[in-house]
């Protein structure tokens, strides 16, 4: 009876934490890579320009917001904790909105009505080319319309008013504002549609990308990666070597099948020497590209985002920083919203300490410096690049500065 009684006085809490517990196992335990692939993909700053910048565009709010949670993403369980929070919210949300429109309506009914619209922005959530911000949007709407007067006229002045502004800061997602007024559709949706037309005048965005939203959707044009690839970078990161091994017995990318020869050098079950002959290609042969070290010469092929990702750790690892730092640059020109990366920009640091561009490295780590996540690494490195002499002093830096420059380390196209 007291279970019943209970359940009875709290019930909906109960589901709304069985709900917050199973969103967060979700994505820590099935999509943690997608979590890291997130972060790798974008550069949160901490200074006005960058706030400036964003907030330039249509739906420039929602897109900052949206950096700023894909900032902590690094740590998958920060981010399945950002991501469940963000689910309840929208839970939270939607059952407000269906009291006012379903006053009536049963509880359970309720609630379950609830769960469609988090269910189906954690649905696009798994989509690579689908950003935090379309999420980010779609809540400052609902919270908007949450918080709508209950007096009809009041709620087609408000609606009016709040259509253009909420369309500049979240973009498309304010279409939602329409519907607050039934019977004045036809006046909000021409509101919308003049908000449209006359943003793609004053930005340098075509009318059919501001339609769909500047962040919302990256297109595949560009090709993010496979879930593959995603979860064997994240091992790789990690120093995962014996996850990689047992997990890509057959693995479907090229990529993914480098990573775990490298992952078998890493293990000891493999020497460095059959580690290069088994990437080793005829010099003629035709590749994607082709880089060489001490006469072996080498196929890469950048699949992928992640792919140019994974090249770059691997040829690290290999200790190729020329090549490194190419394959970095090709993974920064992948991103499809044509962002920055704060993993890219740490590898371009290590490289140019290793080549010995310290003002480069200088460069970068002014960038870093303005981050949460790098930061502090920044900090570490700076007086490395300030006073090049304390290279050698360093365990790693100092064995790859060595190396780079008694070993033939070049890239060929």
């Amino acid at each position: 009876m007291k279970v019943k009684n209970l359940f009875s006085s709290f019930g909906q809490q109960i589901l709304l934490l069985l709900t917050l517990i199973g969103v967060f196992c979700f994505w820590y335990f099935c999509f943690p890579y997608v979590l890291v692939m997130r972060e790798s993909m974008q550069l949160f700053l901490w200074n006005s320009q960058y706030f400036m910048e964003r907030v330039a565009v249509p739906g420039g709010l929602a897109q900052y917001i949206g950096e700023f949670l894909a900032q902590y993403f690094m740590n998958p369980m920060s981010g399945a904790a950002i991501y469940a929070v963000l689910f309840v919210v929208e839970q939270w949300l939607s059952a407000q909105l269906l009291q006012r429109a379903f006053p009536t309506l049963k509880n359970v009914y309720r609630f379950v009505l609830s769960l469609l619209v988090p269910l189906a922005l954690v649905r696009l959530a798994m989509i690579p080319e689908v950003p935090l911000t379309p999420t980010i949007a779609v809540i400052l709407v609902m919270a908007v319309m949450v918080l709508m007067p209950s007096n009809k006229k009041l709620r087609v002045i408000t609606s009016c008013m709040m259509i253009p502004v909420m369309y500049w800061l979240v973009g498309p997602a304010a279409i939602l504002l329409v519907l607050c007024c039934i019977r004045w559709v036809p006046l909000t949706a021409t509101l919308f549609a003049a908000c449209l037309l006359g943003s793609s005048w004053v930005t340098p965005y075509p009318l059919q990308r501001i339609a769909r939203g500047v962040d919302y959707y990256w297109g595949t044009e560009r090709n993010i990666g496979s879930y593959e690839q995603m979860e064997c970078d994240m091992l790789m990161r990690l120093g995962a070597w014996s996850d990689m091994i047992e997990k890509y017995r057959y693995p479907n990318s090229v990529t993914v099948a480098s990573a775990v020869k490298v992952a078998s050098y890493e293990t000891g079950q493999m020497d460095r020497t059959e580690l290069f002959a088994s990437m080793v290609v005829p010099e003629e042969l035709q590749a994607p590209a082709i880089f060489s070290s001490n006469g072996l010469h080498m196929r890469v092929n950048f699949e992928s985002l992640v792919a140019a990702f994974m090249v770059s750790d691997i040829a690290m690892l290999m200790n190729m920083p020329t090549v490194a730092q190419r394959s970095v640059f090709e993974a920064m020109e992948f991103i499809p919203n044509y962002n920055k990366s704060g993993r890219a920009l740490k590898r371009l640091v290590e490289t140019n300490l290793i080549i010995g561009n310290y003002q480069v490295a200088l460069k970068y780590l002014d960038i870093l410096e303005e981050t949460a996540n790098y930061s502090k690494w920044a900090q570490e490195m700076r007086p490395l690049a300030e006073h090049p002499e304390r290279l050698q002093q360093h365990p790693f830096f100092q064995k790859a500065q060595e190396s780079f420059q008694k070993a033939e380390d070049m890239f060929f196209i």
